[in-house]
Order: C-alpha cells, then structure tokens, then sequence
C-alpha cells in the first residue's frame, strides 16, 4: 500500500527535477489565471458601459436627406418635433417609453460662485430616465409635474464643481441667467459614458431656450416581445412618409441600438475570452510536457526500484498508481502556488489601477468561482495525463532488466 510520506520521500529525493517541473506549472496557470482574468474584466467593463440602458432602447438620430422627393431637396436638415414624438407613440404600440432630446447649446451653467464651462446640456421628459436608467447619487428623476417647472439635474461632476460636494439639492443653478432648482445629481458614471457632465432639464424649457420647436434627437425602449431589428425598419418607414423622404434615403435618419450593439460586443469579448483561454491552456499543456519529461526521466533513473518492488510482490497497478500520485502531486502544489501568485497579480493590479486614478468600474481584473474551479480541474487532468506514460513504463519493467539495470 502506498503511503503520503513515501511519496513525498521520492519527490523530495528527485527535488530539482519535480522543482523544474513545478516552476513551469506554476507560471502555466499563473499566467491563466491573469489572462482569464482580464478578458472578465474587459466584459465585465463593456456589460458596465451598457447598464445605463434598457436592453431594447433605441437612440434616433436625424441626418439630412440625399433624395429629393415630396417635401424636402436633397441637403436639407431632417428635425422632429413633439407632434412627431406623440404619433410615434400613438402609431406603435410596441414603444414602452419615448422621450425627445433636445441639445442646448449654452456657453455656462453657474452656481452662486462657480461656473462651468465643460457640460451637455439635454431637454428630456419623465420618460427618458425609465429608458436610460441612470443611478442617483441624490435626489430624484423627473415627474410630470416637473416638465413645466425650472428644474435641473444634474451629473455628478458638474454638480462637484460648481458646489464641491454633491449634496446641493434644493440649491439653484443659473442657465442664461435663470434659475433652475436642483431636484438630482447622478452617480459617478464609468469610464467611457459622459453623463458625469450632463446636466437634464424639461424639454420645454430646453426648446425655449433654443427658440425653436424642433431638435435632431430622440430615445424610445420597446417592450421585451418585440424585434427590434423589424421595428426599426417599420419606424424608419414611418418617419419616412410623414416627412415626405423616401423611405430608400440612407443618410435621412440613423438608428443607435443598444441591444445589437451590446450583442455584438458580447461576440467580440467572448471570442476574445475564447482565445485568452486557449493561449492560458496552452501555457499549462507546456507544463505538464514538462512535468511528464521529467517524470520519464525519474522513472528511467528509478528501474531498478520498480524491479526490486515486482521482485518482493508490488503489482504493476501499485507501481503505475504511486507514478501518478507523484506527478499529481507536483502539479497540484506547484499549481495552486501559481493560482495563487496569479490572484495576487490581480490583487496588486486593481489596486495600482485604484490609487493611480483610473476607472475602477471598467479596467479592474475579474475571476469568478467558475475560474478557480476550472483551474483546479484543469491542474487535475494535467496532473493524471502528464503521469500516464511514464506510470504505464514503470509498471511494465520487469524484475530481471531491473536487476541488469542495477549490476551495471
């Protein structure tokens, strides 16, 4: 029967060739680890820039027309207006909400003290932040009572700004020398979504400003039964004839969708996942060549035990299992050193991005239980497989070679 301290006695006789063979597991799942790692946080990161969204949302942006037809020449601005924005809502019922958005360009927006000049300024309705699910640092979303009040919110590094802190609802800011009383401020947004320095006020308020009844922009979300693929083409259709464009002119309106974005995101990231396990794997199949090489090896050295083993009664079996044992053994320890000086690289990776003032909602490396257990497994079958050829050689070496072997 084989017992733990004797296989340990044999490793530790075979020191430099298992610490060889440990060193290139180690760094194998090492490197795993971190590149796995990073492809999670870069999916993670991209899940994170979409989450403001609902999942169905549609962004409708006008162009200008490139075919001359009923109403317009070609060149001419396409701009929606509210009656747009209404019967759109009207005509599909597959809109859950819809909101205009209507971009005011204002040089400032100040506070009692402190200006801002780096800022978008948006004129939306109730419905927009049931769309774009923005999170609230303090205060609230707009209601219906608000679209005919001079309210404002605003994102978190405006509001930082202009009052260096962000408990400033309640307090006014002044846009083109009006007041708007802060009923929100939003959370600090990530890495690549700017809503940080957008500031939201009743779009009424916004066309007044602007002087016109017309704006270039709206955002709708559809209910979860609907492709948004067909109604993007029936809306476009839609928009089409009642602005008399033809519905064949592609530069007359543009369609953002999040949810076909965000899948083709997801396809890229998960071949990119697919391809960082696949070179992480590899680097684990070149340490258990190596461990299998060295394994060899100590068999090769060590005939004249198996030998004298088969001489006295041990079967191949026994023989074939304490091989196996040994080369598991070394894949494992050596393995879970590599995991974990992988999850210390991490470790000291996230904090370095934290303290040199980068996103730490989008750059920080991830693993997850579904990694660590993938790991552990792969270390297993590592260990069995690279164990394999030199246990079956041991197993077959039969008592008068060995004894040859050691007569020489």
């Amino acid at each position: 029967m084989l017992h733990t301290p004797e296989v340990l006695s044999v490793i530790y006789k075979n020191k430099d060739k298992s610490v060889i063979a440990g060193i290139t597991v180690a760094w194998g799942i090492m490197l795993f680890i971190i590149l796995v790692g990073t492809g999670q946080g870069l999916q993670n990161g991209i899940k994170k820039l979409f989450s403001d969204y609902t999942v169905k949302t549609i962004e409708v942006f006008s162009g200008e027309a490139s075919i001359s037809d009923i109403n317009v020449t070609k060149g001419d601005l396409i701009k929606f207006t509210m009656l747009d924005i209404k019967s759109s809502a009207l005509h599909f019922h597959e809109i859950q909400n819809i909101s205009p958005v209507v971009n005011v360009n204002v040089p400032k927006i100040s506070s009692e003290r402190k200006g801002v000049n780096h800022f978008s300024l948006k004129g939306v309705n109730e419905s927009y932040f049931k769309i774009k699910t923005l999170k609230f640092n303090t205060g609230r979303t707009f209601n219906g009572r608000d679209m005919d009040r001079k309210v404002v919110i605003l994102g978190y590094k405006i509001a930082k700004n202009l009052f260096n802190n962000v408990n400033c609802v309640g307090r006014l800011v002044f846009i083109k020398n009006v007041g708007y009383k802060i009923i929100g401020v939003t959370e600090k947004d990530n890495l690549f979504n700017n809503s940080d320095y957008n500031a939201y006020i009743p779009y009424e308020n916004a066309l007044n400003i602007t002087s016109k009844a017309e704006f270039n922009e709206f955002i709708l979300s559809l209910k979860n039964s609907v492709i948004t693929e067909d109604f993007q083409k029936a809306i476009k259709v839609y928009l089409s004839n009642k602005k008399g464009i033809s519905p064949k002119d592609k530069t007359a309106f543009f369609f953002n969708d999040i949810e076909n974005t965000l899948k083709s995101f997801n396809t890229l990231f998960n071949a990119i996942n697919l391809f960082l396990w696949f070179i992480g794997i590899s680097f684990l199949i070149s340490g258990m060549l190596s461990i299998s090489n060295i394994m060899t090896v100590v068999v090769k050295d060590r005939t004249g035990e198996f030998g004298i083993r088969k001489a006295i009664g041990a079967t191949p079996n026994s023989i074939q299992s304490m091989v196996l044992i040994e080369s598991l053994l070394i894949t494992l320890v050596s393995g879970i050193i590599g995991l974990t000086l992988g999850f210390v690289i991490i470790y000291l990776v996230n904090i370095y991005i934290k303290i040199s003032g980068g996103n730490d909602q989008f750059l920080i490396l991830d693993t997850n239980f579904y990694v660590i257990i993938s790991a552990i497994l792969l270390l297993i079958i590592s260990g069995c497989v690279a164990g394999i050829i030199p246990a079956r050689k041991a197993s077959k070496v039969l008592p008068v070679e060995a004894l040859k072997e050691l007569n020489n």
